[in-house]
Protein backbone atom coordinates (compact mmCIF):
# COMPACT_ATOMS: atom_id res chain seq x y z
CA UNK A 1 0.00 0.00 0.00
CA UNK A 2 2.70 2.82 1.17
CA UNK A 3 4.88 1.69 -2.17
CA UNK A 4 1.20 2.04 -4.49
CA UNK A 5 1.19 5.66 -2.65
CA UNK A 6 4.25 6.48 -3.70
CA UNK A 7 4.01 5.72 -7.25
CA UNK A 8 0.52 7.85 -7.37
CA UNK A 9 2.30 10.67 -5.63
CA UNK A 10 5.28 10.48 -8.05
CA UNK A 11 3.06 10.34 -11.32
CA UNK A 12 0.67 13.19 -10.18
CA UNK A 13 4.03 15.17 -9.92
CA UNK A 14 5.12 14.25 -13.59
CA UNK A 15 1.88 14.86 -14.83
CA UNK A 16 1.20 17.98 -13.63
CA UNK A 17 2.08 21.24 -15.18
CA UNK A 18 4.53 24.20 -13.41
CA UNK A 19 1.49 26.71 -14.65
CA UNK A 20 -0.77 24.30 -12.57
CA UNK A 21 0.07 25.99 -9.38
CA UNK A 22 1.36 29.38 -10.80
CA UNK A 23 0.55 32.85 -9.20
CA UNK A 24 -1.56 34.30 -11.97
CA UNK A 25 -0.79 37.95 -11.12
CA UNK A 26 2.95 36.90 -10.67
CA UNK A 27 2.50 35.17 -14.51
CA UNK A 28 0.74 37.70 -16.06
CA UNK A 29 3.55 40.02 -15.58
CA UNK A 30 6.38 37.58 -16.32
CA UNK A 31 4.71 37.14 -19.41
CA UNK A 32 4.07 41.13 -20.18
CA UNK A 33 0.48 41.07 -20.01
CA UNK A 34 0.17 44.34 -17.82
CA UNK A 35 2.28 46.28 -20.62
CA UNK A 36 -1.25 46.76 -22.58
CA UNK A 37 -3.45 45.55 -20.00
CA UNK A 38 -4.67 46.71 -17.01
CA UNK A 39 -6.59 44.86 -14.11
CA UNK A 40 -9.63 47.20 -13.44
CA UNK A 41 -10.70 50.05 -15.87
CA UNK A 42 -7.56 51.96 -16.90
CA UNK A 43 -7.45 52.27 -20.87
CA UNK A 44 -4.66 51.30 -21.77
CA UNK A 45 -3.34 49.67 -25.16
CA UNK A 46 -5.37 46.80 -24.62
CA UNK A 47 -8.90 46.53 -23.08
CA UNK A 48 -8.87 46.07 -19.01
CA UNK A 49 -9.19 42.42 -17.29
CA UNK A 50 -12.25 43.76 -15.90
CA UNK A 51 -13.74 44.30 -19.46
CA UNK A 52 -12.72 41.67 -20.84
CA UNK A 53 -14.38 39.52 -18.06
CA UNK A 54 -17.48 41.43 -18.09
CA UNK A 55 -17.94 40.88 -21.93
CA UNK A 56 -17.34 37.13 -22.06
CA UNK A 57 -18.95 36.61 -18.50
CA UNK A 58 -22.28 34.46 -19.99
CA UNK A 59 -20.27 32.94 -22.88
CA UNK A 60 -19.84 28.88 -22.17
CA UNK A 61 -16.47 28.25 -23.56
CA UNK A 62 -15.36 32.06 -22.44
CA UNK A 63 -12.03 30.23 -20.70
CA UNK A 64 -11.08 28.19 -23.28
CA UNK A 65 -11.62 30.69 -26.14
CA UNK A 66 -9.50 33.35 -24.01
CA UNK A 67 -6.94 30.84 -23.76
CA UNK A 68 -6.72 30.42 -27.64
CA UNK A 69 -6.46 34.05 -28.11
CA UNK A 70 -3.89 34.69 -25.33
CA UNK A 71 -1.72 31.81 -27.13
CA UNK A 72 -2.20 33.28 -30.30
CA UNK A 73 -3.38 36.69 -30.47
CA UNK A 74 -6.28 38.24 -32.12
CA UNK A 75 -7.81 41.04 -34.28
CA UNK A 76 -10.69 42.69 -34.51
CA UNK A 77 -12.54 41.78 -30.71
CA UNK A 78 -11.66 45.41 -29.53
CA UNK A 79 -11.91 47.93 -31.85
CA UNK A 80 -8.68 49.05 -33.37
CA UNK A 81 -6.65 47.08 -30.40
CA UNK A 82 -4.76 44.50 -31.50
CA UNK A 83 -2.96 41.45 -29.51
CA UNK A 84 0.13 40.71 -31.02
CA UNK A 85 0.95 37.64 -32.98
CA UNK A 86 2.49 34.89 -30.17
CA UNK A 87 5.91 35.51 -32.10
CA UNK A 88 5.96 39.16 -31.53
CA UNK A 89 5.51 39.01 -27.67
CA UNK A 90 6.72 35.94 -25.06
CA UNK A 91 5.62 32.81 -25.43
CA UNK A 92 2.77 31.38 -23.26
CA UNK A 93 2.22 27.89 -23.18
CA UNK A 94 -1.52 26.15 -23.04
CA UNK A 95 -1.63 25.42 -19.45
CA UNK A 96 -0.21 28.96 -18.80
CA UNK A 97 -2.55 30.47 -20.92
CA UNK A 98 -5.33 28.53 -19.22
CA UNK A 99 -4.38 29.79 -16.04
CA UNK A 100 -4.17 33.06 -16.99
CA UNK A 101 -7.73 33.09 -18.95
CA UNK A 102 -9.21 31.79 -15.56
CA UNK A 103 -7.07 34.46 -13.85
CA UNK A 104 -9.01 37.06 -16.55
CA UNK A 105 -12.39 35.98 -15.77
CA UNK A 106 -12.09 36.29 -12.47
CA UNK A 107 -12.98 39.89 -12.75
CA UNK A 108 -15.56 41.51 -12.09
Amino acid sequence: MKTTMIVLVLCAGAVMSPAMGADPVALAGAKQCFVCHDGKSQVMMGPSFRDIARRYKAVSNAKSMLAEVIQSGTEGRWAASKMPAASDRAPVSKEEAEVLAEYVLSFE
